[in-house]
């Protein structure tokens, strides 16, 4: 009689995705992963800016410029979110955070991490089906 035994491995899960800046050589920066509760935290928090967003963007130059803030409120809630750490950078001298890259760190690498954020958080394909 043959036993076939499974050995039963522990699975691992990082909460945090670790990328090395393309934008800014030497620089690394975590980022969190998306679970369900952070899912609805920030569905919850960026929601009423990007609606807003949405609807000042096609009206008159004030109403466009509203939503232009509306779009960098967003982005800056992103970083706020889902930056955990940053390594390999200095801003003026200090070890840059998440709250010192928003208000002195380079635009670049800003945008860099706030797409890392945004490509973490938009769900799959096969994510959707599921829904």
């Amino acid at each position: 009689m043959k036993f076939i035994s499974r050995l039963l491995r522990p699975s691992h899960y990082a909460s945090l995705t670790w990328h090395d800046s393309q934008t800014t050589p030497g620089v690394r920066f975590a980022t969190k992963r998306m679970s369900l509760g952070e899912r609805i935290e920030l569905s919850k928090n960026v929601r009423e800016l990007v609606l807003r967003y949405e609807f000042l963007k096609t009206g008159e130059p004030a109403d466009q410029l509203e939503a232009a803030l509306a779009d960098l409120l967003v982005k800056k809630l992103y970083i706020e979110w889902g930056v955990v750490e940053i390594e390999g950078l200095r801003i003026d001298g200090q070890p840059a955070t998440p709250a010192l890259l928003i208000e002195k760190g380079p635009e670049d690498l800003s945008n860099e991490v706030i797409e890392a954020i945004r490509t973490e958080i938009v769900l799959s394909d096969e994510e959707r089906k599921n829904f």
